[in-house]
């Protein structure tokens, strides 16, 4: 006799039947059985917190939720005063690892020669202000400062900055400022650092050049001879020196920048340190062109006035009015 088949209600319920069955025998993975004890279950925070003395830790790792995750605290460094304490401010490129194309020899070049120029340091321009040091100060004293100057070792800063150099490599260079535009210079040779503006050399005026042939001060003379970019130097405004008034250098609140490139027209008509460039306005590397180039804005967008505007004019210089 040939048996029936079931109707599919009754496989159906048998199936679900099995399906109970087994559930109660097996369960969902993860989570805990019908009569487990407690240390297989996963612990509640406050179980953790209890257990945590008594029982080794888990080697298990687990995310721990927003609930549980420990909140972080955003600390704020405090302010520091300006010039006290190193202060370092970094460029917008970095360039490290990198070099430019030299630049081919145009015109006349410099006559004093130094040895070549410090490696860079750190990312971008890196500018430190800091207060003048003691070795320093002591190579400066009886040259670019002496008694009777109109500012004194308090009122200056030493800015520290990497720059491109004209044999296209990053070089650090130095120089004093008053502290009341330490930040300024800081801003501008970044600037000129991102601008990949060249500077043949930055060292500040102290015993190295020598004393001034004409009045009190370091040898301004031989630095422009050198394309030294400098600021603080307590001399007579160059060229003018029978008047015996005291440069702004004299107060650490003018920068003179590629002396070479960007040379000073004096009164007599005589032009320092050449005066191939004088001719030559047009941009190049190293040349303050006019007003309205971005090497020339990195300046007087703090704030600083450019030589080149003058009836005589004085390409190289930037002070603080």
């Amino acid at each position: 006799m040939t048996s029936r088949p079931r109707p599919a209600s009754v496989a159906l319920a048998s199936a679900s039947l099995l399906t109970v069955l087994l559930a109660g025998c097996g369960g969902d993975a993860g989570q805990a059985r019908p009569g487990a004890t407690a240390s297989s279950a996963a612990p509640t925070p406050s179980s953790a917190s209890a257990s945590s003395t008594t029982e080794p830790p888990s080697t298990t790792t687990s995310r721990p939720t927003p609930s549980s995750a420990a909140r972080t605290t955003t600390r704020t460094a405090a302010p520091t005063r300006a010039g006290t304490t190193p202060t370092r401010l970094k460029g917008t490129a970095s360039g490290e690892g990198q070099a430019l194309a030299p630049v081919p020899a145009t015109g006349p070049q410099p006559t004093v020669r130094f040895p070549r120029n410090n490696p860079a340091e750190g990312r971008g321009a890196n500018a430190v202000v800091a207060p003048v040091p003691d070795a320093l100060w002591n190579r400066m004293a009886g040259y670019s400062w002496a008694p009777g100057c109109p500012v004194g070792r308090s009122s200056l800063r030493l800015v520290t900055v990497n720059f491109w150099g004209f044999d296209g490599k990053r070089s650090r260079g130095a120089l004093v400022v008053n502290r009341t535009v330490a930040g300024q210079a800081v801003a501008a040779f970044t600037r000129l650092y991102d601008l990949r503006f060249r500077v043949r050399q930055m060292r500040p005026m102290d015993s190295t050049w020598g004393r001034n042939p004409k009045g009190p001060g370091a040898n301004d003379y031989a630095a422009m001879d050198a394309d030294n970019t400098s600021a603080f130097n307590c001399r007579y405004v160059g060229g003018e020196e029978a008047s015996k008034r005291w440069s702004n250098h004299a107060y650490g609140t003018a920068i003179d920048v590629n002396d070479f490139e960007n040379p000073y027209l004096a009164a007599d008509g005589t032009v320092y340190p050449d005066p191939w460039w004088a001719r030559r306005r047009s941009p190049a590397p190293g040349v303050f062109s006019s007003s309205s180039s971005p090497a020339v804005r990195a300046f007087t967008s703090q704030g600083l006035r450019w030589g080149g505007l003058w009836a005589q004019p004085d390409y190289q210089h930037f002070d603080a009015r």
